[in-house]
């Protein structure tokens, strides 16, 4: 199955995850650039190379912690087989994985208290 198909069918939800996912990149960027102005006001090439790889790490990050915290609201509001094409997709060796492993770890059966 074409994951765009899925996709079409589920629009709000497709929208609301980009939403989540793309979010906080530029809101974390914006405060590190900050953070990094205030310790390095003139950089050279290599401060500048390192806030580069800073910057794509930190947009990275907050895509991630987007799609968890979209996974943790939306478990609630939609069916585990309508969310489960959104992360379960083998397209990116390393992002495929974490996103199958944050599905598995959002959609846990509940712990058993019971002793």
């Amino acid at each position: 199955m074409n994951p765009f198909d899925h996709q079409r069918r589920h629009p709000i939800l497709t929208v609301t995850l980009f939403i989540a996912m793309l979010a906080p990149g530029p809101f974390l960027v914006v405060i590190a650039g900050r953070i990094l102005k205030a310790y390095i006001p003139n950089p050279n090439v290599l401060a500048m190379a390192a806030g580069s790889l800073v910057f794509l790490l930190l947009f990275v990050c907050g895509m991630i912690a987007g799609a968890t915290a979209w996974l943790l609201v939306a478990a609630h509001f939609a069916e585990r087989k309508v969310i489960e094409p959104f992360f379960i997709y083998p397209g990116v060796p390393f992002f495929s994985a974490l996103a199958a492993r944050m599905f598995a770890w959002a959609y846990r059966p509940p712990a058993d208290h019971q002793q």
